[in-house]
């Protein structure tokens, strides 16, 4: 039998990538200096294409195509800014400023991936998708950039002209406010929820929160530009680096929710609730060093100063005991009981091993509803009445518990 080698993703990833990176250091060389061609900016998206198509390697199913997929959309941004950059084509520049878009939904969808058992879409990724389609959309049909490579950056709001402006500012909310769905479900699933199960979702929790810390990052950014007077083309280029850490983020941590998450929760809880505290210490600190505030260098030091330790500090704290709270149990061992169906077996499984209805609607991609009734199925079959000196929910954990080895 002719068995022939198949190309591992990251490799070619890797190569696509020097290959963008060389083009536009090349058009640097050639004497553009904007920040679409900075070497940080451009190595950053580079890396971060590179280690989600690793990522990719160790997930399965709908997991691992997101991953891939959200590794294609970093390398399709960078080539696209090497597209406008090179030829100054309005249809470029228009594509290349809308093309930050999709891998934020693509490392929310990777993320939210890892812990589902089923290959079927649930309702939040499609809200999600569809908010950040419509967003994406608006942004290339509405908005007229103008040559952001003639000294004009695109943190800079001067750049982008928008028509229907209402329409584009409530898209633009909407969008903001989907990305709030998947990690406000996932926390709510993995807090409600007990022992590994808990660990999984609450890791895939926060790799769906990088996208929104990305995009809070970006507004930071605009505040850092105007008042705290930032160079805005130092800021687009955190920017690029911003969306490649987030993305990698997020593969990440859909590597760890879908294997044994326990040792890995403390420290990306840890690692999130910091980077949240943090991006709140530099907005509050830019605002305080702006110009129109005139503290002074001294009292504005040490305003910054004191406002850094009580927030790094406070969520230091607090989320080492988010991490405790998180922390699971034995896992058991998958198993099958007599007398229940294949899909009552695994909402068993997953109730033995912590998961509240919430948190087995979530990794099944069924409705809480469906969870009860299927609960409530397990009970009759396994003869558990409702009574007030017993749980149903323990005894059904202590039957799944006895016929695994």
């Amino acid at each position: 039998m002719d068995v022939r080698p198949t190309a591992r993703p990251d490799v070619l990833v890797a190569g696509a990538g020097a290959g963008v990176v060389l083009a536009l250091t090349a058009l640097r060389w050639d004497g553009d200096q904007g920040f679409a061609t900075d070497p940080v900016g451009a190595l950053a998206l580079a890396g971060g294409a590179v280690a989600t198509a690793v990522a990719s390697t160790r997930l399965t199913s709908a997991a691992r195509r997101s991953a891939r997929c959200l590794s294609a959309s970093l390398l399709a941004y960078l080539a696209a800014a090497a597209w406008a950059v090179g030829s100054g084509s309005a249809l470029a520049v228009a594509i290349w400023g809308s093309a930050w878009i999709p891998p934020l939904l693509l490392a929310q969808l990777t993320a939210a991936a890892a812990v589902r058992r089923s290959s079927d879409p649930a309702w939040d990724a499609r809200v999600v998708t569809g908010a950040l389609a419509a967003a994406t959309a608006t942004n290339l049909l509405l908005t007229s950039p103008a040559d952001p490579f003639a000294g004009v950056a695109t943190i800079a709001p001067e750049a982008w002209r928008t028509a229907a402006a209402p329409v584009g500012a409530l898209l633009t909310l909407a969008a903001g406010l989907a990305l709030l769905l998947l990690p406000v479900r996932l926390g709510r699933a993995a807090l409600t929820s007990q022992g590994p199960a808990r660990a999984g979702l609450g890791i895939a929790a926060a790799g769906t929160a990088a996208a929104p810390l990305v995009v809070l990052f970006c507004l930071l950014l605009a505040v850092a530009r105007d008042p705290g007077a930032v160079d805005p083309a130092l800021g687009s280029v955190a920017f690029l680096v911003a969306l490649a850490g987030g993305s990698t983020c997020a593969a990440g941590c859909a590597v760890l929710a879908s294997r044994d998450a326990a040792a890995a929760v403390p420290a990306v809880v840890r690692t999130t609730t910091v980077a949240t505290a943090v991006l709140v210490v530099l907005g509050a600190g830019t605002l305080l060093a702006a110009p129109a505030v005139d503290l002074g260098p001294t009292l504005t030091v040490a305003a910054v100063a004191v406002l850094a330790v009580l927030v790094v500090g406070g969520a230091w704290v607090g989320g080492g005991r988010l991490a405790a709270a998180l922390a699971p149990a034995e896992p058991g061992t998958p198993t099958r009981v007599p007398g229940l169906t294949a899909r009552e077996s695994e909402v068993l499984g997953l109730l033995a091993s912590g998961a509240s209805n919430a948190g087995i609607a979530a990794q099944l991609v069924i409705s809480e509803r469906t969870v009860d009734a299927h609960l409530r199925s397990v009970f009759a079959k396994l003869d558990l009445r409702a009574d007030g000196g017993t749980n149903r929910r323990v005894q059904a954990t202590r039957i799944w518990l006895q016929h695994t080895s």
